[in-house]
């Protein structure tokens, strides 16, 4: 796996290698949908102070952020799943800009 931050996961290239490219890419393609709604509703969250919603999008983002090989993505996901409870609000909304940063190297890494 690379270092970088985003790497094709083993089961994902095993898939495009069997001929089911159009399967992996409607996985990137559904990735890239759903990561961007779910930045979307835990920016709204922590502007609304929702600690709640906030460690339940950071954590799904977390998720598939692992399972897609963006796993630079999901370890700032991990990490303010960890801070949405306790964190000042101002520290959380840094941490969602370190998220969407990481995420827009991810789309940028991904084949279109």
């Amino acid at each position: 796996m690379s270092s970088g931050p985003w790497a094709l996961p083993d089961e994902l290239r095993q898939l495009a290698e069997a001929g089911d490219e159009s399967l992996v890419q409607e996985v990137l393609t559904i990735f890239r949908s759903d990561t961007a709604d779910r930045i979307a509703k835990l920016k709204a969250a922590v502007q609304a102070d929702d600690r709640s919603t906030v460690r339940n999008q950071a954590h799904a983002l977390k998720g598939s952020a692992g399972q897609i090989g963006a796993n630079e993505l999901a370890t700032v996901c991990k990490q303010v799943e960890a801070d949405a409870l306790t964190a000042p609000k101002t520290a959380l909304q840094q941490l969602v800009g370190q998220l969407e940063s990481a995420f827009a190297e991810v789309v940028r890494a991904m084949p279109a």
